[in-house]
């Protein structure tokens, strides 16, 4: 069965792949996971540990010839009895005729600050774009101590990132596949940013793949990186 979960809001998409990949050992694909190749392989097979296990595809859209590794095997992940979760932040409406009928295509989109999401994850990466390094550190322990993980923090602030690296090289939001409003923010974010997206994007995987070298919590590492200028 292939579950489309589309929209900015983490904390709700992450519960619902939760739900999905209950009973199944879940394996990730995408930025500082296994390669997005290496998903159709995985259907029908086994977990360590668990007897079955459930795919999530990590934002592949974003990227060109994971979109079309994606798309050629649609219909297989669809019919398949293997969870295959993709995860997207917007779905244009080319891909969406793409599409097999029979998969689930779900939208989970955060409300903006005129609809009062003060303390929702909005407010955190609208924070980080602005370069409010004081209000993004003080949101972040905020989520910290309100139990989000810093895994949840880290992807949340790594989508941002990817949509500054997707408005840096179009013109427009359809080209980008974001939202106007994600792309209009993320446009506005670049003119005031002396560090490439790019670089900023190598920085936050190398800070998660440290964590998992045992250099460091990952919510120490996001922490450090989220004070630097």
């Amino acid at each position: 069965m292939l579950y489309v979960l589309v929209g900015s809001d983490f904390v709700k998409i992450k519960k619902r792949i939760a739900e999905i990949a209950k009973g199944f050992e879940l394996v990730r694909f995408g930025e500082a996971a296994e390669a997005f190749a290496g998903a159709p392989a995985k259907l029908g097979s086994s977990g360590l540990f668990s007897p079955k296990v459930a795919l999530h595809l990590d934002k592949p859209l974003e990227d060109a010839d994971a979109k079309a590794l994606v798309l050629e095997h649609a219909k297989a992940f669809a019919n398949s009895e293997t969870p295959v979760i993709l995860t997207a932040s917007a779905l244009d409406a080319e891909t969406k005729k793409k599409i097999p009928k029979n998969a689930s295509v779900e939208t989970f989109e955060e409300k903006t600050e005129g609809e009062g999401a003060s303390q929702s994850t909005f407010a955190l990466t609208d924070a980080y774009v602005k370069g409010d390094r004081k209000q993004t550190w003080v949101l972040y322990r905020e989520f910290i101590e309100s139990g989000a993980s810093a895994e949840e923090l880290h992807g949340i602030l790594s989508w941002q990132v990817r949509a500054l690296v997707l408005a840096s090289k179009t013109k427009s939001a359809t080209e980008a596949g974001l939202k106007p409003f994600v792309y209009t923010k993320a446009k506005s974010a670049l003119t005031r940013m002396n560090v490439h997206p790019e670089e900023i994007s190598r920085e936050l995987v190398s800070l998660y793949h440290r964590s998992r070298m045992g250099q460091g919590s990952l919510e120490d590492l996001l922490e450090i990186f989220l004070l630097k200028k």
